[in-house]
């Protein structure tokens, strides 16, 4: 037959032993395990950050990698700073080569696009000309226009796509398509000059829009003046050519049928000799090109002057309607437009100079940038292998030293672990430090006590490893459970279980539902342990809470406890032995803090005879106490009421002032 007696502290831990570094710990001497434990209370301070820097262990594995990473960073900085140097030139030259490339590119299919834009506005004042003055002549004018129109589209080396495009020019064939269909309806609906001109001119102001996003998405450097100024070009050469055709109906049909296409006249007129000259004033390379080409038709401004007088003069009558006077006008302007035409495409050649001088240039600077990324990539491992070799060599003598501090780290991860078993690591670590770690006042805390009920009667019927087995299975279970609330577990002493909340670190008026929240979660995992020795006896707990102040310190030099002081101590210890089976009973104290926290399930017990003693031991509380049943997202039920009396089997629950204790 067993019996129940009282057990040491230290012996009632090494039932719950968790790992084999705790039994190896554990196995030691009492003489020894002091000497370690003073060991660890002894340590020298914590480095500073200029030690940990400058200072490395080259004994250990993690000490070797960072003494090499130390010694290869002080020949690598200067190298990577080279390296990233040339090649952060090496991508500027070579994005500078792509994008000179490009440009060029660019700028052939802006000549080409400029060829196009030509032949459709001499299509389009032809097309004017014929509605104005619908004669075999004209029409004749209009024919020839029609296959420059076509080779022009044919020509392009690139067709723009994309969402913004137009489904009639989605492709060169389809643009064709179209204008053809327009040709062909030219005569049967006989469209009027003003829907000629917005026809022609529509397509046109498409073609610009293409240049102008085929130039803005590359970068033009240095010469993107030059690019502004070749852009400008264009435009004023389609004002001009809408003027033209504007001319060539005045001219054809005797005046402007209205007042708007006079004004739309002199508006044209005047934002053509604007964009011109933003186009001089950007690129004197382009003003000087045109001064040459105009000095080679000298008379055309003068000419071009007198007509544009007679247009504003607008004295001319249905009668005065001259073919003559038209072609007259659209020759002048013809040979205008082609003296902007070859400024235009004498200033795209200028540009693709530039960009091919620059080209060459980037194409140099790539090269060279190569040859000395090369060498780097050679010489780099030859003095990181050289540097590698050294450090090895001078970590060898090292190695005997290392299998030493090896092993007294380990044996200090060892005594490190049992001192935070024994003690809060907040403390542990004062007293490293050798601080002084007085006794503190907590003034708000809860505190959590249980034991095993009929513990007496299962140490009768079990053999001492069957009783070792059980209590290391139970405190196991709770030990994990525990992990997941801010308590303390402060000991287990035989089958009794206590923790706290609030001490030793501070949580607010959070104690009291971390240790409530605690209870109903270890009450719920209690009933899954099975007796394994013992079929069909379940385990039970009984379980008693109270909130109030206490006060904490570590008691004696060998072997420390960290223990709680004070008169809530005691009436959570007669809250659980007053307590029922598988029943949390709580005091008014926490139970009022519940209230304020809610969400918690709670009833008021009544029992005369457990008031009467609860006021016998304590006369300054109320008598009243509570049980708590469940808490809001614990996702359990309410423990299920036993129907037996309010008196415990005495037999094997004995409330003494320490708790229970067993020993075999």
């Amino acid at each position: 037959m067993n019996s129940c007696k009282r057990v040491h502290p230290s012996d009632a831990e090494g039932i719950v032993g968790r790992s084999n570094s705790k039994a190896s710990i554990l196995s030691q001497s009492p003489s020894e395990l002091n000497v370690a434990i003073m060991d660890m209370l002894n340590v020298r301070q914590t480095p500073t950050k200029c030690d940990i820097l400058c200072r490395g262990n080259p004994i250990t594995d993690a000490g070797k990698r960072k003494q090499m990473i130390k010694m290869l960073s002080v020949v690598m900085l200067p190298v990577l700073v080279i390296t990233g140097m040339t090649a952060n030139t090496f991508a500027i030259a070579v994005g500078n080569y792509i994008s000179s490339s490009n440009v060029r590119q660019l700028l052939v299919f802006s000549i080409e696009l400029g060829a196009l834009l030509r032949s459709i506005q001499f299509e389009r004042d032809m097309s004017a000309l014929y509605v104005s003055n619908i004669k075999p002549e004209t029409k004749d004018f209009l024919l020839q226009r029609y296959p420059d129109t076509d080779l022009a589209v044919q020509n392009l080396s690139n067709w723009p796509k994309g969402d913004d495009i137009i489904s009639d020019m989605e492709t060169p064939e389809r643009f064709l398509s179209y204008l053809n269909k327009h040709r062909y309806q030219l005569d049967v609906y006989n469209q009027s000059v003003e829907a000629e001109l917005d026809f022609y001119s529509n397509i046109i102001l498409v073609l610009l829009k293409w240049l102008y996003d085929s130039v803005s998405e590359s970068s033009t450097g240095s010469v993107w003046k030059d690019v502004v100024a070749y852009q400008e070009i264009i435009v004023a050469s389609e004002l001009f050519g809408r003027e033209r055709a504007l001319g060539v109906s005045f001219y054809a049909t005797g005046g402007f049928a209205s007042r708007e296409k006079y004004l739309l006249f002199i508006e044209n007129q005047d934002r053509a000799n604007i964009t011109f000259e933003s186009a001089r004033f950007y690129s004197q390379i382009a003003f000087d090109i045109y001064n040459a080409e105009l000095a080679k038709n000298p008379n055309v401004s003068e000419r071009i002057e007198e007509f544009r007088n007679r247009i504003k003069a607008n004295n001319y009558s249905r009668e005065s309607a001259s073919i003559k006077e038209a072609e007259l006008w659209f020759d002048n302007m013809t040979i205008y437009q082609g003296v902007l035409t070859r400024t235009q495409n004498a200033l795209a050649l200028t540009i693709d100079k530039s960009l091919a001088k620059e080209s060459q240039e980037e194409l140099k600077s790539v090269i060279t940038i190569c040859i000395v990324f090369g060498v780097i990539l050679i010489v780099c491992p030859l003095v990181v292998f050289a540097v590698y070799s050294l450090t090895s060599d001078i970590q060898k003598y090292s190695i005997s030293i290392a299998n030493s501090t090896k092993a007294l780290n380990k044996e200090k991860q060892r005594t490190d672990m049992l001192l935070y078993q024994m003690l809060p690591k907040s403390i542990a670590e004062m007293l490293k430090r050798r601080e002084q770690v007085d006794a503190e006042q907590y003034n708000e805390s809860t505190i959590f006590l249980s034991d095993i009920v009929g513990f007496t009667a299962i140490c009768a019927q079990s053999s001492p490893l069957q009783v070792i087995d059980l209590l290391g299975n139970v405190y196991t279970t709770f030990d994990e459970r525990i992990d997941v609330h801010d308590v303390y577990k402060v000991e287990t002493i035989g089958d009794a279980y206590m923790v706290v909340s609030g001490v030793p670190k501070r949580n607010g008026k959070r104690h009291a539902s971390e240790i409530a929240t605690m209870s109903l979660d270890l009450l719920r995992n209690v009933k899954r342990i099975e007796i394994s020795h013992l079929p069909g006896i379940r385990l039970k707990i009984r379980i008693g809470i109270h909130s109030g102040p206490t006060v904490a310190g570590v008691i004696g030099t060998k072997m420390p406890r960290f223990c709680l002081f004070g008169e809530t101590v005691r009436i959570a210890s007669k809250m659980e032995s007053r307590g029922k089976a598988n029943r949390i009973q709580i005091s008014q104290a926490t139970r009022d803090l519940l209230l304020a926290i809610g969400g918690f399930d709670m009833e008021e017990r009544e029992n005369d005879v457990v008031r009467r003693d609860i006021l016998n031991a304590f006369p300054g509380m109320t008598g009243r106490t509570y049980w708590l049943r469940n808490v809001d997202g614990l996702n359990r039920r309410a423990s299920e009421h036993s129907s037996s009396s309010e008196t415990e089997d005495e037999s094997c629950c004995t409330e003494k002032s320490g708790g229970k204790f067993c020993i075999i």
